[in-house]
């Protein structure tokens, strides 16, 4: 032991590794998690087929091992404010993620049928039962809408739950799509089926209000934009429509906005809205640091 106490906030991978490598130094580490059970996302939406929950589970027991405590149910910024943490501990580390889920911006977005993808991932995968209706896909088609990680477990998901149809749309090409190779081979061999160079411009409803079709364009690849992948352009005249009776939203994440008038909000973001850090990952908040997703 050092001597030294560090609060960690969040018990995702961020969390988790965090307190893994303080630990080993040989620092007292307490992680403050606000759900039930450690484990963040590793345990509520990652799906059980992609990551078993007894390897989370052995992880956290290692750490209680080691001496890290787990403080559950307890959410920073309410029960316990920073200020407090930073007064009771030498550092304070905040693993608090990107959850807050990109939204769907085109006509008829607001239609039944229209869910996001964590919601989904999490009610059908979480080992705790949790408050809220679980969104069917039995027997029903169901499209994804996007390429990454995340559109990889709603379809593999959805094929679990007895969906008759699983449809991924991505406007780019397989080559620049985002998500694991290993996880697109996995969900072809299990069915799940995909548009590439198409992009969803509309959704059509039935005469009850809900989601029934997908208006697409094709598309075609351009110059690299800023991230190096080759930047989607419309094929003119190219529209058509695929069926659907459920679409899963899978278009990322951004950080959490920080409540105006917050002890958080003292913290100076980046552009993407997430704490802006030093080469050291601290804060502008002298002995709060910053890491994860």
């Amino acid at each position: 032991a050092n001597g030294l106490r560090v609060a960690v906030v969040g018990s995702g991978p961020g969390g988790l590794a965090c307190a893994d490598e303080l630990a080993k130094l040989g620092y007292a580490v307490t992680i403050f998690e606000a759900q039930a059970q450690p484990g963040g996302l590793l345990l509520n939406g990652i799906p059980a087929f992609k990551l078993d929950k007894s390897v989370v589970e052995r992880r956290v027991d290692i750490l209680r091992r080691r001496g890290v405590v787990f403080e559950t149910g307890v959410m920073v910024g309410g029960q316990k404010s920073l200020a407090e943490l930073r007064d009771d501990y030498h550092a304070v580390v905040l693993g608090v993620g990107a959850q807050q889920a990109r939204q769907l911006d085109i006509p008829g977005a607001e239609l039944s049928g229209v869910h996001q993808a964590l919601p989904f991932l999490i009610k059908h995968n979480s080992p705790m039962a949790l408050e809220g209706p679980t969104i069917e896909v039995a027997r029903q088609r169901v499209v994804v809408l996007g390429g990454g990680d995340t559109a990889m477990d709603c379809l593999r998901t959805a094929v679990r739950a007895g969906a008759a149809e699983t449809v991924c749309v991505y406007r780019r090409d397989l080559v620049n799509m985002p998500g694991s190779r290993k996880e697109y081979y996995n969900a072809i061999e299990e069915g799940a089926q995909f548009l590439f160079l198409t992009n969803p411009v509309a959704l059509e409803a039935n005469a009850a209000g809900a989601v029934a079709g997908v208006r697409c364009q094709r598309m075609e690849l351009g110059e690299p934009d800023f991230s190096g992948r080759r930047k989607p352009r419309v094929v003119p005249g190219s529209e058509f429509t695929i069926k659907a009776d459920v679409i899963l939203v899978a278009y990322g994440f951004d950080p959490v906005p920080f409540p105006a008038n917050s002890e958080w909000s003292q913290m100076a973001i980046n552009d993407w809205g997430a704490i802006r850090v030093d080469e050291n990952q601290m804060s502008s908040w002298p002995g709060i640091f910053s890491g994860g997703d």
